[in-house]
């Protein structure tokens, strides 16, 4: 390092000017860094986040699939919305829609009007309409999109009219805006206090313009290498130049002051002004590069992160260290040995303030075991509070209350249910169309369950689309109904009942009576042939012919009257059977539109048997009554021609003996005539004892039957009182439903088009934002695993999304990411220590003080934040202290270390209280001008970057006067030589 120091004391100009060449280049032909941010789409909460990709399913299965981010415009006016606002309202949909860059989505909330009354406050004061966006939530080019949405809200508003545009996506872009508008004024700020100091510390305007116009340089260099590899080699976001600029403000001041210092100290030696800025130089190289090398080391391990706050600040600023090591080797020995030969940076006479430092540094080696717990004693008692922290997600907070996301927060909650926009979702996913009685009750078991979880107010599904249990699908409620209608039919069936008995003794009567039809038409045959015998003995039988025919004419008159009584009997026969029939109807109908009878296998069985009799009864019995009553009237009708056709005969019977021959031949006709009169009387006669029989045994079915249904019904009316207990549970939606126009508004919103995924909204009793939100959404991911225990959907896919599951992902990120980064900053900044100083003792111990000086801040920082101010922490400052105060922290102590290896490398109690004294000036000025650059960030709007500010700020003034003053030099008296291992002890310069 020394040849590359002389180098730069020896030609200044060149390397002054090669330097601006360089940092010239990378901010003229580069694009500024906050154009670079503008174009990176880095999320906060990483991508494989369970609840983001549950948001992108979502959005595919419920939206269009184009959707990362959502917004929500609010539009609202004092005494009611006007026609005017109406008007506004629904011609803002589509000139949304029309911008398709910068818009996905926009929710169809005028095309019914169910939809327009749900997004409409029951005040009628406020409507809204959900808007998705194709950037991520968080990124920097979603900001643009929502600023796009913003823009078109404000075209043509009516006046009066409050519109806002909010949401989480809002939310955090209104946070990265405040962030980024608070960076000049940051700036501004940390230059001016910089400023400050150096001039109280040298007393010097070319010192102090010196180390300002070094760190200008640093900034200028160290944003233009950012926006170069941003993009590229990392991520930046809008957070990367505000913590850039602290980091870089203030580690380039703390190099120059290092390097101004010695070479002060060198010309208080005596050292010419050129020979002192490449002693300097050289000597302080080793300390800088150590330090730079720990705070990139630290800040590139936020690499290996998933959260989007650490992958976009954490290389950034490792990057701009490099380049600011890079100028502080170059650039400032040039500048010291310019200035420094022409006497601008001879230092004053020693302050009398040094002979304070070696006071305290006699007294610290003379005293070390009771300086180490005085120093000890208040970091530990700060320390005790840091596991009381309870970080905070709630990005709402962090920013003024005028924003625009806040201000339609307040709107919403004016207005609207507690998180009516921003509710948990619960996502079921299986392999097959959900919409059936079983899959549909198993999702009801499972939003039951979610119900029960405490903190949830209410859940809404496809089964419950108002927050509760449909009343007409409750097992209660049908099984009442199903009781009520079984009843109905039993009495129905009773009533019919004494009618089947007579329908019987009916058919019995008719039997009898076609049996008698069935003989006489037997003897009219048997008379036929003797009538024909008696033709041919046409003399002598004259006479007995004309009595036969009179008898055969008479007889035909009560066969007639005979067929008639049949006739009505199978008529009044049809018209019994007909009122059991329907009396079987509406039982069965009953007993068909029944879940729980489908359940029981008793109820369906004997559901299936009175389907088989009745189908019988309708498709056999009834048509059969209907045929013999038909052809009792066709006997009837058919005995009256052969009545007429006998008193033809007897009329001609004076002339028997012209029409013998036609008499044979009609005779014979007769004959034939009566055989089938008797062939049909006898299947009337066998019909209606069939008839008989069987309305005996239908008399006998229906008897049973009335009393299975009377047990049915009393059964199903008991199931019902017992069902409508809430512990029961009980759901069913009959199939017929599925086709309702209510259902199908229901599952348009619940169920995804091909019925393979369910959606749950779940409305909690606490601020979306709240912590107590976040861990009720763990419980609620648990209850619905839980809830589908059992069920034919148990083992399908289940996820959930929404504000609060978001962020207790992220939490979990933020440990993973926390516990990652901090494990290989402590391993990599050890390995340093141990290079640099090659003690593992002193590597050891430097590195146990920064850990309890960042335990102490984050205590302090508790304390002062959630304790006393009631505004909990931000979870992003653990660990962006973490990594600062540990490399920074380092940084002090490893200057303090490197001094005392020269002036006691024997572990001497004098040697340590020379480097102390030595150093102490130094260190303090370095440690109290980091602070002021971080204690800056404070004059910004942005909690979360007054938070980390002070923190960090906070941290290294307890390094800087507790640890690096006590606590590290009172130990190292008590270790001596110690100290060293297993490095060989040797003399000192100044033992």
């Amino acid at each position: 390092m020394s040849q590359l120091a002389s180098f730069c004391v020896g030609r200044p100009v060149r390397v002054l000017l090669a330097c601006l060449a360089l940092v010239g280049l990378v901010n003229l032909l580069v694009p500024q860094l906050e154009q670079v941010v503008a174009q990176d789409s880095t999320p906060i909460v990483p991508k494989q986040a369970p609840a983001v990709q549950a948001l992108g399913k979502m959005d595919r299965e419920f939206g269009n699939g184009k959707s990362v981010g959502i917004v929500f415009v609010v539009l609202e006016r004092d005494g009611g919305l006007t026609a005017a606002d109406d008007r506004f309202f629904k011609e803002l949909l589509p000139r949304l829609r029309d911008d398709t860059e910068n818009v996905s989505f926009v929710q169809n909330v005028t095309s019914k009007p169910e939809i327009l009354a749900a997004v409409t406050s029951k005040d009628k004061e406020a409507v809204y309409v959900q808007v998705g966006l194709p950037g991520d939530i968080g990124a920097p080019s979603a900001l643009g999109q929502i600023e796009a949405v913003r823009d078109i809200t404000r075209e043509e508003r009516p006046d009066g009219l409050n519109v806002a545009v909010t949401g989480p996506a809002a939310t955090i872009a209104d946070m990265s805006t405040e962030v980024e508008h608070s960076i000049l004024k940051i700036t501004f700020v940390t230059v001016g206090l910089i400023a400050l100091i150096l001039m109280l510390i040298y007393r010097s305007v070319v010192v102090t313009a010196l180390i300002l116009g070094f760190i200008g340089v640093a900034l200028a260099a160290a944003r233009g290498t950012a926006a170069l590899l941003g993009g590229h080699a990392f991520e930046v976001s809008t957070f990367t130049a505000s913590f850039l600029t602290a980091v870089v403000l203030g580690a380039a001041t703390d190099y120059a002051i290092f390097m101004v210092s010695r070479f002060q100290e060198q010309r208080r030696l005596g050292m010419p002004a050129r020979e002192a800025a490449a002693v300097a130089s050289s000597r302080v190289s080793s300390v800088i590069i150590g330090s730079a090398l720990t705070v990139v080391l630290a800040n590139a391990c936020m690499a290996l992160a998933d959260v989007g706050i650490y992958l976009t600040t954490g290389p950034a600023i490792a990057v701009g260290i490099v380049v600011t090591l890079a100028l502080s080797l170059t650039w400032m020995p040039a500048m010291i040995g310019l200035a420094g030969a022409r006497g601008w940076l001879d230092p004053r006479a020693r302050p009398a303030a040094a002979t304070g430092w070696q006071r305290l540094a006699d007294m610290v080696v003379s005293r070390p075991g009771r300086v180490l717990v005085a120093g000890l004693l208040p970091l530990v008692l700060l320390a005790v509070f840091y596991p009381a922290m309870k970080p905070s997600f709630d990005e709402r907070v962090v920013q003024p209350d005028d924003t625009e996301s806040n201000v339609g927060y307040a709107l919403l909650e004016a207005h609207f249910p507690l998180n009516e926009t921003l509710p948990d979702y619960i996502l079921v996913s299986a392999d097959r169309d959900l919409r059936n009685a079983r899959d549909l009750a198993a999702l009801e078991q499972m939003s039951a369950a979610v119900a029960r979880t405490p903190g949830v107010v209410s859940v809404r599904g496809v089964t419950r689309p108002l927050g509760t249990t449909i009343t007409e699908a409750s097992l209660g409620y049908q099984a009442g109904e199903v009781g009520s209608r079984l009843t109905g039919a039993g009495e129905e069936v009773r009533a019919g009942e004494k009618g089947a008995h007579r329908l019987a003794e009916g058919a019995g009567e008719l039997s009898t009576g076609a049996g008698q039809v069935a003989s006489g038409a037997d003897q009219a045959v048997a008379g036929a042939g003797r009538l024909l015998a008696g033709v041919r003995e046409l003399q002598s039988g004259v006479t007995r012919l004309s009595d036969g025919s009179g008898e055969a004419l008479a007889g035909t008159g009560q066969l007639r009257a005979g067929a008639a009584r049949l006739a009505d009997g199978l008529d009044s026969a049809y018209d019994q059977t007909t009122v059991a029939v329907n009396g079987l109807a509406a039982a069965y109908d009953a007993l068909r539109r029944s879940l729980t009878c489908g359940i029981d296998p008793y109820c369906s069985g004997a559901r299936d048997g009175i389907r088989q009799i009745y189908e019988g009864e309708r498709d056999r019995l009834l048509p059969g009554l209907r045929q013999a009553a038909d052809a009792a009237r066709r006997i009837e009708n058919g005995t009256v021609d052969l009545q007429t056709g006998l008193a033809q005969i007897d009329a001609g019977l004076t002339r028997a003996e012209e029409g013998a021959d036609q008499l044979a031949a009609g005779s014979r006709t007769m004959e034939s005539k009566l055989g089938e009169l008797a062939d049909g009387a006898e299947q009337v006669a066998d019909g209606s004892r069939q008839v008989e029989g069987g309305t005996e045994e239908m008399a006998q079915s229906v008897t049973e039957l009335r009393s299975g249904l009377e047990q049915a019904a009393a059964y199903l009316n008991e199931t019902g009182k017992a069902a409508k207990d809430p512990a029961i549970g009980g759901f069913y939606l009959p199939p017929a439903a599925m086709t309702d126009s209510r259902f199908a508004l229901a599952s348009g919103l619940f169920l995804s088009p091909d019925g393979h995924t369910a959606r749950m909204v779940v409305l909690g009793d606490t601020d979306a934002f709240d912590r107590s939100a976040t861990e009720r959404a763990l419980e609620v991911r648990e209850a619905a695993h839980q809830g589908l225990r059992g069920t034919p959907l148990e083992g399908s896919e289940v996820a959930t999304t929404g504000i609060a599951t978001i962020m207790a992902d992220l939490e979990e990120f933020n440990t993973a990411d926390f516990r990652l980064i901090a494990l290989v900053a402590l391993l990599g900044v050890f390995l340093i220590l141990l290079v640099l100083l090659r003690s593992v003792v002193a590597a050891g111990f430097l590195l146990a003080s920064v850990c309890l000086s960042y335990a102490a801040a984050m205590g302090l920082g508790t304390l002062v934040w959630q304790i006393g101010m009631d505004r909990p922490m931000d979870w992003s400052v653990p660990t962006i202290a973490f990594i600062l105060l540990v490399a920074v922290g380092a940084d002090y102590n490893l200057l303090l270390m490197k001094r005392m290896l020269e002036e006691a490398p024997d572990g001497s109690r004098a040697g340590i209280a020379r480097a102390v004294t030595a150093t102490g000036g130094v260190i303090t000025a370095a440690g109290v001008i980091f602070a002021a650059s971080l204690f800056a960030m404070m004059s910004g709007s942005v909690l979360t970057l007054s938070q980390i500010g002070f923190t960090i700020g906070v941290g290294l003034l307890l390094d800087t006067f507790v640890v690096r003053t006590l606590v590290v030099p009172a130990g190292a008296a008590l270790l001596g030589p110690r100290l060293w291992w297993p490095r060989a002890n040797t003399q000192g310069a100044h033992s």
